[in-house]
C-alpha cells in the first residue's frame, strides 16, 4: 500500500490541522513581540520547527497569515465576551459582564491583547492589512451596549456617540494594558472601568460614594500576584 504522503515540512504524525495551529500560535508569538515588518516566515517556521515552505503551503505571504491571526483570534475571543453581554438583563450587567469577560479572556491568554494592538497599529501602515482595521466587532457591539443604554434611559441619546468612545477606550485599553500589570491589579482596573462607567465609583457632593456595582471579576480571578502575562 502507498504510503500518504504529509505537506510540506509537517512532522510525521501531525495532520494539517494541528500544524496550521501551531503556525498560527507561533505567527502570534512573534507578530506581537516583534512586529509585522520585524517578523519573517522564516522565524516564524523556525520557532514552528517547519520549513518555510509548509508556512506558505498553509497561508500564502507573510500578510495573508498576520489576517489569519487575527480572525482566529477574534474567533477565540469575541464569542465569550458576546455571550456575557448578551446574559446580562441590565445595563450595568452588560457594562460588568464586558469587562470581566475581556479580564478573564486575558487572564487565561494576555498575548492576545498584545497582538491586537500591534495588528491595529500595523493595519494603519500597510494596506495589505487593511482588514484588520476595517473590522468593527468589537466596536459593533460597544454601540449595542450603549444603544441599550439610550433605550433604558441610563444614556442621554446626545451622550451616545462620546459613551460609545469612552467605552472602546476603557476596553481596549484593559486589553493593552493586561501584560503589564499583575493578575489582581487587572482584575481591580476591570472592576473600576465598570464602576467608572455606572457611576458607581463616583462620590456623590458632599456624602458618602455611590452603593458599588457587582464586582466584575467573580470569587477567585484576583487571587494570586503573579503578572497576567506571566502566570
Amino acid at each position: 500500500m502507498a504510503r500518504i504522503k504529509a505537506g510540506p515540512g509537517r512532522p510525521a504524525g501531525v495532520d494539517a490541522q494541528e500544524t496550521r495551529d501551531r503556525i498560527l500560535r507561533e505567527a502570534r508569538a512573534c507578530f506581537a513581540a516583534h512586529g509585522y515588518e520585524g517578523t519573517s516566515t522564516r522565524m516564524i517556521a523556525e520557532r514552528a520547527g517547519l520549513a518555510t515552505a509548509a508556512l506558505y503551503h498553509h497561508f500564502g505571504k507573510k500578510s495573508d497569515l498576520m489576517l489569519a491571526v487575527h480572525r482566529a483570534r477574534n474567533e477565540v475571543s469575541y464569542a465569550p465576551i458576546r455571550a456575557a453581554v448578551d446574559a446580562a438583563p441590565t445595563f450595568a450587567g452588560k457594562i460588568e459582564g464586558l469587562f470581566n469577560a475581556i479580564h478573564e479572556a486575558l487572564r487565561a491568554d494576555p498575548e492576545q491583547g498584545v497582538f491586537a494592538s500591534v495588528a491595529r497599529d500595523e493595519a494603519r501602515r500597510h494596506p495589505e492589512l487593511r482588514e484588520i482595521g476595517e473590522d468593527k466587532e468589537f466596536e459593533e457591539l460597544f454601540a449595542e451596549i450603549i444603544c441599550f443604554g439610550v433605550r433604558t434611559g441610563q444614556i442621554a441619546s446626545s451622550d451616545a456617540v462620546q459613551a460609545r468612545g469612552a467605552l472602546a477606550s476603557m476596553a481596549f485599553g484593559l486589553s493593552m494594558l493586561a501584560p503589564d500589570m499583575t493578575i489582581q491589579a487587572h482584575a481591580l482596573v476591570a472592576r473600576g472601568c465598570a464602576r467608572a462607567f455606572t457611576g458607581s465609583l463616583l462620590r456623590t457632593p458632599d456624602g458618602p460614594p455611590a452603593a458599588p456595582v457587582t464586582s466584575a471579576a467573580p470569587a477567585g480571578s484576583v487571587a494570586g500576584t503573579s503578572k497576567v502575562g506571566r502566570r
